[in-house]
């Protein structure tokens, strides 16, 4: 008996265990698709209170700027002389009325800051001939001569009309000007906040909501109530690590925030977007609190959850009695227990199917159910706003195509529940469903709809099984989320990237032409014979061409040309630059010594830049064709004299024949002796000195060519050194020799390449004392070869190396002046050249150059 009742007592506690658990577990599931749905319900509110933020803020803007636009108008016709006083009131006076309150005040100051008028009179009455105080204002308006749109510290009259907004409000200042464009004043408009966010109070939604006016610190610069106002986010939230941008700048434009009103914390849901007013930056927010949104939606799952509970108490209530009652014929009772259960379980099931059902059919999310037949059981208000078919319509139909497609064509759902999976490609798009990552079971996809509704549509659809306690599929859920707004907006996004991005790419290739014109135009100009410089109007350099080539130069940019003239030249360049800036442009000369000392002559050229106020100054450097027009000159001379030469040495060489030969007669008639055999030798010298002179002028006035042939040149210069043996043996002469080990051959003429070495040495063993050296190389260059013959002599002084070549020149008390010019004309016969170096007291040195190869 006793293990009967323990066993009763343990069936009845196991029975009241399995009915607790059950019981909570049912209430942790309601709890559960309680939050979710709240959360849902939360996240589509925000997002709706965003898009009506954008609008609002839209619509505040259009309000400033149209404004702004009838006060720039206003500030125009003002600024004319021609009116009188009484008609820019008038004009004052009409624009108030014709903005329709979005301007509550305008006044008129003068160029000191003194109100001359404003309208509505009445506010103005008590403050006529005072000073409008606010540094911000004045200094925008009368410092920069610009407009002003920004808060404004109104007069005590105006501020009290503004009701409830704060000390400061927002306002637009127009300058105006005299006209000789002077600062006369200014025009001051006060912008009625409380008018421009009257037209967004949102009279037609279920929230109460409250609009605030942000500025970009987070103050609260409008607000329903005026102790809010002046309050910063940091203040209202007490966060003080909080950022008004970093909270701002949220891309979902909404966010939840507890706010604390007199030490009392309340949770809101904030949706805000930014509108920029002149150079500030303001925030539009509506404000709603948590609980106006989800109160409803609490009530009524709390009515449906006590109901539950009550149920549930009832139920548990009554089985007490009857087990109670029951437990002496419990074998008998066991079946009808049984039963009860089992009403009780389907009251259960009832009870949350009507549960679930009323929280589907008040989900703001369109949603519709089909069970195995593909009759529609369940279609909900949101589906019904979003199709325009309601559920009388649809439940018990498989008439829930209609709204999507003209024919009949399955859903998402039907295909689920004939599990078709394989048909989703062939009716949706191959590849646009997609199994859901969050619902096992769930696919989901977006397509179009046009025409829906009497709206074209883009429908994000998600379609789940609902299964039985077998795992058979019992029926289908679809719900829906219109994202026709979100894809717009992407789309919009995304032409206006591609736009960006084509003109980015037409910039940077119009960038790089521009680059590639630039270098190659420079590159030209850098490869110019010339110099040019860009100069400014004040002779500020721009440019200076070669630069690159030759690296940084004196006069680089951005400094004056001058600093690149010598000091010396100075005066007369900038002489010569003030008459460039006067319009005369005249090209003159100038000598300048190189850095390596060579002495240079430049052309230098003004020019102006058409359609500029610069100017460009090219530099030509003169020097070659100034030697060339030297030698030119002294060829022309030496023709000349030569000319004349060869005439004078022709006439007298038949004479000296004949008196040379008369003396050779004589002396042998005669057999002179004594003085007279002296005087018939210094006659004979004479003769052969004036021989040797007539024909050193005709060899210079009326040279033959050379006879070139392939000769080896230190043969050359050995046969020339035995012809002027005695001068050097007389003087001890030390001669050194550096050639090359190999045979040096070369074309020439023998005969006139010794004669001229033989006036170098003659000329070397003059300027030489006893015991001299001389010094005879010879070096290869590509194709010429080089031949130096130094001494340690007396030197040349450097005012007679200029006329070292000239005929006739010379320095000694005896000779005809025509050894080196002979030098000359016999190296440039060979296509040669040949230069002397000299410094007095230290010697001299020939460098004599010759091709290898007849040219």
């Amino acid at each position: 008996m006793k293990k009967k009742k323990r066993s009763e007592l343990y069936l009845r506690y196991s029975i009241w265990l399995t009915a607790l658990i059950v019981i909570v577990l049912i209430i942790i599931l309601a709890m559960t698709m309680y939050n979710a749905r709240e959360r849902a319900i939360i996240e589509i509110f925000s997002s709706q209170q965003a898009i009506v933020s954008y609008q609002g803020a839209s619509l505040i803007k259009e309000a400033v700027d149209k404004s702004e636009n009838a006060m720039r108008c206003l500030a125009f016709q003002n600024s004319s002389m021609e009116l009188t006083q009484k008609q820019k009131q008038e004009n004052i006076r009409n624009l108030v009325q014709d903005l329709g309150g979005l301007v509550h005040a305008i006044l008129e100051i003068d160029d000191q800051g003194i109100v001359r008028y404003g309208y509505p009179e009445g506010m103005f009455s008590g403050i006529m001939g005072e000073r409008l105080h606010d540094p911000n204002l004045t200094h925008a308006l009368k410092k920069m001569h610009q407009q002003f749109i920004g808060e404004i510290l109104p007069p005590r009259s105006i501020a009290e009309g503004l009701g409830n907004q704060p000390r400061k409000t927002l306002g637009i200042g127009l300058p105006l000007f005299r006209p000789d464009h002077g600062y006369d004043g200014a025009l001051v408009a006060f912008l009625s906040l409380k008018s421009i966010t009257a037209r967004l109070s949102p009279q037609d939604q279920p929230f109460l909501n409250e609009l605030w006016l942000l500025d970009e610190s987070g103050r609260v610069v409008f607000h329903p109530d005026r102790d809010m106002l002046g309050k910063d986010l940091q203040t209202l939230t007490h966060q003080k690590n909080i950022s008004i941008k970093t909270f701002f700048y949220n891309p979902k434009h909404y966010s939840e925030m507890i706010i604390y009103r007199k030490d009392h914390g309340e949770r809101f849901i904030l949706a805000y977007e930014s509108i920029r007013l002149g150079i500030s930056l303001w925030w539009v927010v509506f404000v709603t609190p948590y609980d106006n949104v989800l109160g409803p939606v609490r009530k009524a799952s709390l009515n449906i959850i006590l109901g539950a509970l009550s149920l549930i108490g009832v139920v548990l209530i009554a089985a007490i009695s009857i087990a109670r009652y029951d437990v002496k014929r419990l074998r008998l009772k066991e079946e009808l227990k049984r039963l009860k259960e089992r009403e009780e379980w389907q009251g259960k099931l009832l009870r949350e199917k009507m549960t679930i059902d009323g929280i589907i059919e008040g989900s703001p999310v369109p949603t519709f159910v089909i069970d195995k037949d593909h009759k529609v059981i369940l279609w909900n208000n949101a589906c019904t706003e979003l199709t325009g078919y309601s559920s009388k319509d649809m439940i018990g139909t498989s008439d829930h195509y209609k709204p999507f497609y003209k024919t009949r064509s399955p859903s998402m759902a039907d295909l689920i529940i004939d599990r078709n999976l394989d048909s989703f490609d062939i009716h949706y798009g191959e590849g646009r469903v997609e199994m859901s990552s969050t619902i096992p079971g769930a696919f989901q996809a977006v397509n179009f709809f046009p025409g829906m509704n009497g709206k074209n549509r883009h429908l994000h659809f998600l379609a789940a099984p609902i299964y039985d306690e077998t795992g058979e599929i019992l029926a289908a859920i679809e719900t829906f989320l219109d994202m026709t707004k979100e894809l717009e907006l992407t789309r919009s996004m995304q032409e206006y990237a591609e736009n960006l991005q084509n003109e980015l790419d037409e910039n940077i290739r119009l960038r790089e032409e521009v680059e590639n014109l630039l270098n190659y135009l420079e590159s030209i100009i850098d490869n110019l014979p010339e110099r040019i410089f860009d100069l400014t109007s004040d002779g500020i350099i721009q440019y200076v061409s070669r630069s690159r080539l030759r690296g940084n130069v004196v006069g680089s940019k951005g400094r004056h040309f001058t600093e690149a003239v010598a000091p010396e030249h100075r005066d007369y360049v900038m002489a010569r630059w003030e008459d460039a800036q006067k319009g005369i442009f005249r090209p003159y000369e100038l000598e300048v010594t190189a850095r390596n000392g060579q002495k240079r002559s430049l052309l230098i050229t003004p020019a102006p830049v058409k359609g500029t106020d610069r100017f460009v100054l090219v530099q030509r450097d003169i020097t070659e064709r100034k030697e060339l027009e030297k030698k030119y000159y002294e060829s022309q001379k030496l023709a000349a004299i030569g000319q004349l030469s060869a005439g004078i040495a022709h006439e007298v060489r038949n004479p000296l024949s004949s008196i040379k030969m008369s003396l050779q007669i004589l002396e042998k008639r005669l057999t002179p002796m004594g003085n007279d055999l002296k005087r018939f030798k210094i006659a004979q010298r004479e003769v052969d000195h004036l021989e040797k002179l007539v024909s050193d002028v005709l060899i210079y006035a009326k040279p033959s060519a050379p006879k070139k042939e392939l000769s080896d040149i230190r043969s050359v210069i050995e046969q020339a050194l035995v012809m002027v043996e005695p001068s050097i043996d007389d003087k001890k002469i030390d001669i050194q020799k550096e050639y090359p080990q190999k045979a040096e051959m070369i074309y020439l003429d023998q005969s006139m390449i010794i004669q001229a070495l033989i006036n170098l040495f003659h000329n070397a063993a003059d300027a030489m004392e006893h015991g001299g050296r001389l010094m005879i190389s010879l070096k290869n260059e590509k194709d010429f070869l080089v031949m130096e013959i130094a001494d340690n002599g007396c030197g040349i002084d450097a005012q007679d190396l200029p006329h070292l070549f000239n005929p006739f020149f010379t320095l000694k008390s005896y000779g005809t002046g025509l050894g080196l010019t002979q030098v000359r004309k016999i190296i440039d016969l060979h296509n040669g050249d040949i230069e002397v170096i000299s410094v007095k007291g230290q010697g001299t040195r020939f460098v004599i150059t010759l091709p290898r190869t007849p040219i």
